[in-house]
């Protein structure tokens, strides 16, 4: 048990006691019927917006766009008399960057400019309800909360350009809407939410978690060192029924640090001279080993010399991804870890109002949505693993990571090097997003790691890995063997043997509060976790 953090409220970051808010109740919209729609910012008078609705119309409304002229935006508004002083909380394009959580609906300091993209939370300190997109759009949707209206903003661009539909009926989105219970918790609401956008993901059968050598080796590594310090990790959960992955990040590929460059088609196809060992054989002294090897890729990385960012729509990439897939898995690697696949498209991290927020190159495909594109791309990575490989995404977009991938990276990169970052990136990420734990994926909140001696202190990082360990969500440690102590050795083999059995997700208790959640529930226990930097712990 670590000791009881101090609290910030509403003066750090926006945030606010829940029960605080006051005012009259809280209204429901009925998502079917906007007051307004818009097609780049003109009324929409031809009607080329329609939605439809299920049986129930408060819980679904197809929305569809036909245009023969190219189309840019489309926005549905619905007017609202909200309390001013009502909790936001929403989604990320493709993870969180430290600064998730809920806001005050006019509080301008939320991220993403005051834009929650794709599903937005709304609490009056009764009930909390949620409006959201269906997983698996064909646009990019953000929501807008003001006290006075609601609007769902749709991205259509193709890239930066306006998508050329040519009078084609555009499946673009379903929404959905759930009025929340007033004896529900915020968290709980938000769970079966969740699970209302994604009535379908794709999870594993076992738990998740292992070794990830990217926070104690940061891509220069042997394989030889690798398979020693994966061959320590494992020693600690013998007996465990559920086995734990091994995985190669970033350093073993062709044409990687600092290694000569091959053919533009080998940068996947074989492994650097410093890496030392081929990626088949890698994969069968892990297998060896009683564990499940994986390995990581960036599936968007041009390898034909015109740099970043990449036109998504040239042909030739989905039959690459394809084939270095399906050599993946012929290699015998269990896991995959695909990285780099919104920065290397779009050429931003996180985004804002929408993903793309400047000039692209012009795209060769004008006629299908970015959203189209690169959901395409990710069926067919899918496709590709089909069941020999789960696939751990990572920089994903996040709706269309869950019902494809099973498991999804949802916060921006801890460290092995300085607790700042971990404390920043690792507590709020597993908090805000353990609603999707479950009913989106497997949630990932990033490594536990240690690069070199005292980098991080132990008082510090143990509790980052207690936290993981405890929260049902994904574990996988980065660590050297000849940088644990009997203590070390102790906490590593206790957390690795927690994970490796199904647990219930932990509930961050003071989430409303906080962007860095310090008391937790887990199962039936109360944890507190002392998540502060002493100046003399920055020393």
């Amino acid at each position: 048990m670590f000791g009881v953090a101090t609290l910030a409220t509403g003066s750090l970051c926006g945030c606010a006691p829940a029960g605080d808010t006051k005012g009259a109740g809280m209204p429901f919209v009925d998502i079917s019927k906007p007051d307004k729609i818009l097609i780049d910012g003109a009324e929409d008078s031809a009607g080329r917006v329609k939605l439809s609705t299920s049986s129930d119309p408060r819980r679904e409304a197809a929305v569809t766009v036909s245009s023969e002229a190219p189309i840019s935006k489309v926005e549905l508004i619905w007017n609202v008399s909200l309390p001013k002083d009502a909790l936001i909380h929403g989604g990320d394009w493709e993870r969180t960057y430290g600064d998730s959580g809920w806001f005050r609906v006019e509080d301008e300091s939320k991220p993403h400019g005051g834009w929650e993209p794709w599903y937005c939370l709304i609490n009056d300190g009764k009930r909390t309800d949620g409006y959201g997109l269906m997983v698996q759009p064909n646009v990019f949707g953000s929501w807008k909360v003001d006290p006075e209206r609601l609007v769902l903003s749709l991205d259509l661009r193709a890239g930066s350009r306006p998508v050329e539909l040519k009078g084609r009926k555009l499946e673009a989105c379903s929404i959905v809407s759930r009025r929340g219970a007033e004896k529900e918790t915020p968290f709980k609401s938000g769970q079966e939410f969740c699970r209302m956008m994604c009535p379908k993901p794709r999870l594993p059968k076992e738990p998740i978690y292992g070794y990830n050598d990217w926070y104690c080796a940061y891509g220069n590594n042997t394989a030889s060192n690798f398979l020693a310090d994966a061959e320590f990790i494992v020693s600690l959960v013998k007996g465990e029924k559920v086995r734990p992955y091994v995985v190669v990040d970033d350093g073993w590929q062709r044409g990687q640090q600092g290694c000569a460059k091959t053919t533009a088609d080998k940068r996947w196809a074989g492994v650097n001279e410093k890496w030392g060992m081929e990626m088949d054989e890698v994969a069968r002294r892990v297998t060896a080993l009683d564990a499940k090897p994986g390995l990581w890729y960036r599936p968007f990385l041009p390898d034909d010399g015109k740099g970043l960012p990449i036109d998504p729509t040239e042909p030739e990439l989905e039959k690459r991804i394809r084939a270095d897939v399906t050599r993946f898995a012929e290699w015998g690697f269990k896991l995959v870890k695909i990285d780099y696949i919104f920065f290397d498209w779009c050429g931003s991290w996180g985004g804002g109002l929408a993903p793309v927020e400047h000039d692209l190159p012009e795209w060769s495909d004008k006629s299908r949505t970015s959203a189209e594109v690169i959901k395409g791309l990710y069926t067919a990575l899918r496709e590709a693993a089909g069941d020999k490989m789960v696939i751990i995404g990572c920089n994903a977009i996040d709706h269309f990571a869950a019902g494809l991938f099973e498991i999804q990276r949802t916060g921006d990169d801890t460290s092995g090097e300085e607790w700042g970052r971990t404390r920043r990136m690792g507590p709020n990420t597993v908090a805000m997003r353990a609603i999707h734990h479950g009913t989106f994926y497997v949630s990932d909140g990033d490594c536990f790691g240690l690069a070199h001696k005292d980098a991080i202190p132990w008082e510090l990082n143990s509790q980052w890995l207690d936290l993981v360990s405890r929260s049902g969500t994904a574990l996988f440690v980065s660590w050297k063997r000849e940088l644990t102590t009997p203590e070390i050795r102790d906490a590593l083999e206790a957390a690795l043997r927690r994970s490796a059995k199904a647990q219930p997700t932990g509930e961050p208790l003071d989430w409303l509060e906080t962007l860095r959640p310090a008391r937790w529930r887990f199962g039936s226990e109360i944890h507190n976790y002392d998540w502060d930097l002493p100046e003399k712990k920055e020393q």
